[in-house]
C-alpha cells in the first residue's frame, strides 16, 4: 500500500504564496571569531601621505583622520599598528600622548571627547612591512638577458584584505567603519603610481620624484586602500552604457592588453544592467602586479591582480582573465559599494562575486558551461561538508562555502523566488544600503521589503545550517501516470535538518512525449505522482531535471535509462550524469554508443568522461576516436585524450606529436614529458622542437631542462650540466614565484642539492609571500633527508650574513 503524502504545490502566479514551518534564522554555532568589532569613534575622513622607499623596504607616512566620538565617553583611542614606529601624534593641533604595543597604538586624551564634536588627528610615523605592503625586485639587479617575461620586475604594491593595511597604515582595520580617503604617494618619476579614486594632481618634485594625488567621493571601508607602482601603459575601455575603465599593462608587454581584456567593456555594462544600479565609483583599474598571493583583490575602483592572467593570444587559452575580472568587478558593487558588518557575512562579498562571474560567463559561452561551473561548485560544496559542518554564515566557514557553495546557493534563490522578483530585490537591496554595511539579515530582509517574501526558512537551511541534501529516488510507472518516490536519507541534527525545496521532475517516454511538474519536498519521505496521457513505456524519470538543487542522490538506473538520458535529456548536465553512471558497464555494452554520443556532442565535460571510459579500450573504432580527438578544436578535449593515454600506439604517435606545437603551454609540456617517457630513442627530436618554448611561467623550459637533466644523467644528477645551472637559476629572487614554484618540485623529482640550490631556497623561504615560501620548506625538508644536505644548509646559514628577522625563520626549517 502506497501512502500518499500531503503536496505543497509553489507557483509565483498566486498572491498568497504557501509559508512554512518557520525557524529561529541564527546561527546553529557559536562564532566568536565572527563577532562584530566595537569601536568608539566613527573615522570620517582619511588623508594619507607617504613617501616608499623601496630598497629600504620603507613607508614614511603621515596619516591624518577627521573622527567624531561614537561612545558616549571616551578618552583612548587604540589603532591597529603593529611594527610601525610612531613618532607624534597631534589632536586638533597638539601634542597628544601615547602609548604603543605590538599590536598598535593607544592614544591617550588629555580629557574625555565631546559626543557631539568633530576632531582631527595626525600620526607621523615609519613603516618596514613584511604584510600589507610588498615591495618586488628592488634588490635584484641582474639583468634579464633573456627577455624571460617572468623575470622579476621592480614594484610595490598592497593587500589590505582581510587585515594587512595596519602594518603600513596606523588604523581601525576593520569592515564595520567607512571613511572617504585621500592618498598623497611620492615616488620615482619613471613609475606609475595608482591608488584609489580620482587621479587629482601630479606634481613634479625637485628630487626626482613626482607626488601622486588621488581622492575617494564616496567612503569604504580601510582594507580596500591600495597602492600600485610600475612602469605601466594603459588603454582606456568604454562600455555602452558610457562608463570609461582603465586597463593597465606592463609597457614592455603591448600584446598582452587586448586579450586580457577582451571582455571588459562588455562586463561593466552587463553587470550594471543586471543589478538595475550603475556603476557606483567615478573610476575604474585593472592593475598588474607580481608575485600576488592570491587571484585579485577588489581594492575600490583599482583592482589589484596577479600578473599570471596578464598573457598575450597564446598564453590566455590556459590562463584567462575574463572569469577572474568578472568576480572582481562585481565586488565594487557587492564589498565596496556595500561591505558586510563582520566575517559572518562574509558571503554577501565572495558568494556574490562568484555568483555574477558565473552568470556573465553563461552570456558569452553559453548554458553548458554554466551548467558545468554549477557542478564544479556543488562538488566543492561536498567536500568542504565532509571535513567540517561549519554554515555559510560563519567565520570559519571557508572558500569552499564562502565562494561556490554561496554562489549555488543564490542560484537556488533565484530559482525559488523567480528571476522577475530576484532582480528587483537585488536592486532594492543595494539602493538602500548604498555605501553603507550590511548583514546576513539585511539581505534577507529585502524580500520581504520589495516582494513580501519570507525567506527565513530558506536562509535556515542553507546559510544558518551545514550540510546540503541526500536524496534516494526511485519511481513506479503505472497505466495513468508515474509514482515517483523521494527519501532524505542524510543524517539530520540541531545543525542539519530536512531540506524544503521546489523540485523539477521529468517523465521521458519512449514515444518522445515528456510530463513534468514542479513540486515542493519537504519530509522524510514524499510520493509524487506525475500524471501522463502517454501510452508508451517509460524511457527515464529525472529528479531535478536541469540540477537546480544542491545535493547528492542515489537513483539507481537500467543501461537502457541511461542511453535514454544521455541522448536524449535537455540539459547537458543531466546528459553527463547519465554517463557518469555508466562508469560501472562493461565496456562491450556501452563502446558504440560512447562512440556516437562523442560525435554528437560537443561540450567538454562531456567528451572528457567518454574518452576516460574509453581509455582502456584498444579497439580501432575507439582509437579512432582518440586520433579524431587529439585534433579536436577544444584543447582541453586534446588535453584530455593525451592525459588518457598512458602508452601510446604507434597509430597515434603521430597525432601525439603535433601537440609539441599545440595553443595550449599545458598540452604542449604533456605532450614532451609523455613522448620523451615513452619513446627515447625519439628525444632529439622532441627536445629540438620544444627548445624554444617558454610556456606559462615557464612551464615548458622547466619540463625541458629536468627531462633534460635526467637524459643525461645517471642514477646522480650531473650538478655540472649547464641545464641544472639553468634550473637552479629559475629557483633565485630574479623570477616570480609561479616560476621558483614550479622549478622547486622539478628539484623534488631530480633530487639534487648544491651550494647555489641553498641559498636561492633561503631566499625564497624567507619571501612574505606564503605561496612561495611554504612551498621553499618542504623542498628544504625534502632535501635534508640527507644528512649531507642538511649540513650544506647549515654550514651556509653559519657563515652568512642575516637580518634579525631572518635568523630564528632559517633556524626553524633547520630543526631536525
Amino acid at each position: 500500500m502506497i501512502k500518499m503524502l500531503p503536496l505543497i504545490v509553489f507557483s509565483l502566479l498566486i498572491s498568497n504564496t504557501t509559508l512554512h514551518a518557520q525557524d529561529t534564522a541564527i546561527c546553529y554555532l557559536r562564532d566568536p571569531t565572527g563577532r562584530l568589532r566595537e569601536h568608539n569613534v566613527d573615522f570620517e575622513k582619511m588623508v594619507l601621505t607617504v613617501n616608499l622607499q623601496p630598497k629600504q623596504g620603507k613607508v614614511i607616512g603621515n596619516v591624518k583622520y577627521d573622527f567624531k566620538p561614537i561612545q558616549y565617553y571616551v578618552d583612548t583611542l587604540f589603532l591597529d599598528a603593529p611594527g610601525i614606529t610612531i613618532k607624534n601624534v597631534l589632536v586638533n593641533g597638539k601634542q597628544t600622548r601615547f602609548d604603543t604595543t605590538p599590536a598598535g597604538v593607544t592614544i591617550r586624551f588629555s580629557s574625555g571627547l565631546n559626543w557631539n564634536f568633530s576632531y582631527k588627528l595626525e600620526i607621523n610615523y615609519e613603516a618596514t612591512p613584511r604584510k600589507g605592503m610588498y615591495f618586488i625586485g628592488w634588490n635584484v639587479d641582474a639583468p634579464n638577458t633573456t627577455n624571460n617575461r617572468y623575470f622579476t620586475r621592480k614594484q610595490v604594491w598592497t593587500q589590505g584584505q582581510g587585515t594587512d593595511n595596519r602594518y603600513w597604515i596606523p588604523c581601525y582595520d576593520d569592515v564595520n567603519d567607512k571613511m572617504l580617503t585621500e592618498t598623497y604617494i611620492t615616488f620615482d618619476s619613471a613609475y606609475t603610481v595608482i591608488s584609489n579614486g580620482v587621479l587629482k594632481e601630479k606634481k613634479i618634485n625637485a628630487s626626482g620624484t613626482t607626488t601622486w594625488h588621488y581622492a575617494m567621493n564616496h567612503p569604504m571601508v580601510p582594507y580596500l586602500i591600495m597602492i600600485g607602482v610600475d612602469k605601466y601603459a594603459y588603454k582606456d575601455y568604454t562600455s555602452k552604457n558610457g562608463m570609461i575603465s582603465r586597463q593597465y599593462y606592463y609597457a614592455n608587454l603591448p600584446q598582452t592588453e587586448a586579450p586580457t581584456y577582451q571582455y571588459t567593456a562588455e562586463m561593466m555594462g552587463w553587470l550594471s544592467n543586471e543589478f538595475g544600479i550603475k556603476y557606483p565609483w567615478p573610476t575604474y583599474a585593472n592593475v598588474p602586479v607580481q608575485d600576488f598571493m592570491f587571484g585579485a583583490m577588489e581594492n575600490t575602483t583599482a583592482t589589484i591582480y596577479g600578473d599570471f592572467y596578464l598573457n598575450d593570444s597564446r598564453g590566455i587559452i590556459d590562463r584567462p582573465y575574463y572569469g577572474t575580472n568578472a568576480h572582481e568587478l562585481t565586488h565594487q558593487w557587492f564589498g565596496d559599494y556595500i561591505t558586510e558588518y563582520s566575517a559572518k557575512s562574509h558571503w554577501l562579498h565572495e558568494s556574490f562575486a562568484t555568483y555574477y562571474s558565473k552568470l556573465f560567463l553563461r552570456s558569452r559561452f553559453g548554458q553548458d558551461y554554466y551548467e558545468s561551473v554549477k557542478r564544479g561548485e556543488a562538488l566543492s560544496a561536498i567536500s568542504a561538508d565532509a571535513k567540517d559542518r561549519f554554515p555559510i554564515a560563519d567565520s570559519r566557514g571557508g572558500s569552499a562555502r564562502h565562494y561556490p557553495k554561496g554562489s549555488f546557493v543564490i542560484d537556488m534563490l533565484r530559482y525559488v523566488v523567480g528571476d522577475s522578483v530576484y532582480r528587483k530585490c537585488i536592486t532594492n537591496y543595494l539602493q538602500k544600503h548604498a555605501y553603507d554595511n550590511v548583514s546576513n539579515n539585511d539581505f534577507m530582509m529585502a524580500f520581504m521589503e520589495t516582494a513580501g517574501i519570507n525567506l527565513d526558512w530558506f536562509f535556515d537551511q542553507w546559510i544558518y545550517r551545514s550540510g546540503i541534501p541526500n536524496y534516494e529516488v526511485s519511481y513506479t510507472p503505472t497505466d495513468s501516470g508515474v509514482f515517483v518516490y523521494v527519501s532524505q536519507t542524510h543524517k539530520t541534527d540541531e545543525l542539519t535538518g530536512l531540506f524544503t525545496m521546489p523540485i523539477q521532475f521529468e517523465v521521458h517516454y519512449k514515444d518522445g512525449k515528456m510530463s513534468s511538474t514542479r513540486q515542493w519536498i519537504s519530509h522524510a519521505a514524499d510520493t509524487i505522482f506525475i500524471r501522463s496521457s502517454a501510452k508508451a513505456p517509460v524511457s527515464f524519470v529525472l529528479f531535478d531535471a536541469g540540477s537546480n538543487v544542491l545535493k547528492t542522490v542515489t537513483f539507481n538506473k537500467t543501461l537502457d535509462e541511461l542511453k535514454s538520458q544521455a541522448a536524449e535529456a535537455t540539459h547537458m548536465i543531466d546528459r553527463f550524469d547519465a554517463l557518469v553512471q555508466m562508469q560501472n558497464f562493461d565496456i562491450e555494452l556501452k563502446r558504440d554508443f560512447l562512440i556516437d554520443m562523442f560525435g554528437k556532442n560537443s561540450f567538454y565535460a562531456i567528451k572528457s568522461e567518454i574518452l576516460s571510459q574509453l581509455s582502456a579500450d584498444n579497439t580501432p573504432a575507439t582509437l579512432s576516436l582518440y586520433k579524431a580527438a587529439l585534433h579536436n578544436p577544444n584543447f582541453e578535449v586534446r588535453r584530455r585524450a593525451l592525459e588518457l593515454l598512458n602508452t601510446i600506439p604507434d597509430s597515434l604517435l603521430s597525432d601525439a606529436e603535433a601537440m609539441l606545437n599545440d595553443s595550449s603551454y599545458i598540452n604542449v609540456e604533456i605532450a614532451l614529458r609523455k613522448l620523451v617517457r615513452l619513446y627515447p630513442s625519439n628525444n632529439a627530436k622532441y627536445f629540438n622542437a620544444t627548445a624554444n618554448v617558454q610556456g606559462l611561467a615557464n612551464n615548458v623550459r622547466i619540463a625541458w631542462l629536468e627531462l633534460k637533466i635526467k637524459t643525461q644523467s645517471d642514477s646522480v644528477i650531473n650538478t655540472n650540466l649547464p641545464e641544472v645551472a639553468e634550473l637552479t637559476d629559475f629557483i633565485s629572487d630574479k623570477y616570480e614565484f609561479r616560476t621558483r614554484v614550479r622549478t622547486m618540485d622539478a628539484v623534488e623529482r631530480l633530487n639534487y642539492c648544491n651550494d647555489q640550490l641553498i641559498r636561492n631556497l633561503y631566499s625564497a623561504y624567507l619571501s612574505p609571500n606564503g605561496r612561495l615560501g611554504n612551498p621553499a620548506r618542504n623542498t628544504l625538508k625534502f632535501l635534508f633527508k640527507k644528512p649531507e644536505n642538511r649540513q650544506l644548509a647549515q654550514t651556509i646559514y653559519e657563515t652568512g650574513t642575516w637580518k634579525d628577522w631572518e635568523k630564528p625563520i632559517i633556524e626553524k626549517v633547520l630543526e631536525k
